[in-house]
């Protein structure tokens, strides 16, 4: 099946389940022009847009006569932008300084604006809008004061928690139609007609709680892609292939002072810090033998320091990129998304190497990196994962991770972060997978392919 066959059918679908009176929006941002030429083909006239420069290119490239909504978050910055491209609904205005602007912005182009007001009522303080008293307030307003006489204020709009659970669906939905009810029997003003609630996986619910608009996009489209903003890297295995060499010197040095350790052990504990690593030996291999905390202390010292100097010797101009890695990190540089290094490691040798094997890609002077260094608690403890998410600003699901060990992935998951696992050691993909991995990927090849076909750069 093509993917024009498969959006058609899928309209046909959603349709069947869609009274006439329902005005259905095709939620068509992140997709292409010629998907939603295949949708306008069909029929369909409605088309939801999020980002103002998206709906730029759309307009230019898409025949005249589409309704365009736009649903997404608008800063008052985008305003003027957005009003020249003469959007159908502005269906997320969800603040009285929005209000305000685009009062502003279309009285200077003389025009009335058609807009819904965003009404909060899910369980998600992520989700924005009105609250029901402060909608309220604001029509009071109005009816003592007039209206803005270049917005037409249509009706509301609403999304519903996100959750399996009906009962609270439901809850959402017919708060916001009790509200839209009571509005119109007592703002005589500014009679309303659009109530824009459902998406694709709670609009029939939402039709029979009594929506009048819905905006359908993966129901439609298929799965849009993730906007990405952030990746975190791992360094040994990811961007360095240097755990061949890790590993040797592992599994030489512990066995040099008597601790069992083999080159998947050394696999295993790939992400932690070194010293936590001869410490969990040291418990776990030698039964009965007691140590004090300074002999403790020298024997780790001792191990890492015959481990440093092994790999020195394997490796002495440093582990090579690891192949492929280049081409990804040329791309998300194309793209402006953002690239963090994220290290149990401390040799200073090879995070030195970062700036002269992958110039400016993690800032100049390296301020994109976190390591041993800048962490108390190392891989699998999320803190390494959690202090690069809140050092970069972005939200969590504008970011995702890049490891390819067990414990790199369970540390990325803790953080609640979206993980790629890319296998590029001896262990097999069900161990990356139970530890959480979100994707499994046998190299950097398939990683590239992945990013280009499954993300939207901010």
């Amino acid at each position: 099946m093509t993917a024009n066959q498969s959006i058609t059918q899928n309209l046909s679908a959603v349709r069947a389940h869609i009274p006439q009176e329902v005005t259905l929006v095709c939620v068509s941002k992140f997709h292409s022009v010629d998907e939603i030429k295949q949708a306008y083909n069909t029929g369909e006239r409605h088309f939801g847009e999020s980002r103002v420069q998206e709906l730029q290119s759309k307009v230019a490239q898409l025949p005249q006569d589409i309704c365009w909504h736009f649903i997404g978050h608008l800063q008052t910055n985008k305003v003027k932008d957005l009003l020249r491209l003469h959007p159908f609904l502005i269906e997320s205005v969800d603040s009285q300084r929005l209000l305000d602007a685009i009062q502003r912005e279309a009285e200077v182009l003389g025009i009335v604006q058609n807009v819904l007001l965003e009404l909060h009522v899910a369980q998600e303080e992520t989700k924005t809008g009105f609250s029901p008293e402060q909608i309220i307030k604001l029509f009071n307003d109005w009816n003592s004061n007039g209206l803005m006489p270049n917005v037409q204020v249509r009706g509301l709009m609403a999304m519903a928690t996100n959750t399996d659970d009906e009962t609270e669906i439901r809850r959402c939905f017919t708060t916001v139609r009790a509200l839209y009810d009571q509005l119109n029997a007592t703002t005589a003003k500014l009679p309303m007609e659009k109530l824009s609630m459902g998406m694709s996986d709670d609009y029939r619910i939402a039709i029979d709680c009594g929506s009048n608009m819905v905006r359908i996009g993966s129901a439609i489209f298929g799965e849009r892609k993730r906007i990405l903003k952030a990746v975190f890297f791992d360094m040994d295995g990811v961007l360095y292939n240097s755990m061949p060499f890790h590993a040797r010197a592992w599994e030489e040095a512990m066995t040099e002072f008597g601790l069992p350790f083999s080159v998947d052990d050394a696999y295993r504990n790939e992400g932690r810090t070194g010293s936590s690593v001869i410490l969990e030996a040291l418990c776990t291999k030698i039964q009965g033998h007691t140590y004090t905390a300074e002999q403790k202390e020298q024997l780790v010292n001792n191990i890492y320091a015959s481990k440093a100097a092994r790999f020195n010797t394997y490796c002495p101009d440093g582990a090579e990129p690891m192949p492929g890695i280049r081409d990804v990190l040329t791309w998300l540089q194309t793209q402006g998304i953002q690239c963090w290094v994220v290290t149990g490691s401390g040799q200073r040798t090879l995070l030195e190497r970062l700036n002269r094997d992958f110039p400016g890609v993690f800032g100049t002077q390296m301020p994109r990196v976190i390591s041993s260094y800048d962490v108390v608690h190392g891989k699998p403890d999320p803190e390494p994962y959690l202090k690069a998410w809140e050092r970069s600003g972005f939200a969590k699901n504008e970011c995702i991770v890049v490891e390819n060990a067990p414990l790199g992935v369970r540390a990325a998951k803790a953080a609640g972060l979206f993980v790629v696992a890319v296998n590029t050691g001896p262990l097999p993909d069900t161990d990356l997978r139970k530890e959480g991995a979100d994707i499994v990927l046998p190299d950097m090849e398939r990683l590239l392919l992945w990013l280009q076909t499954h993300v939207h750069p901010y």
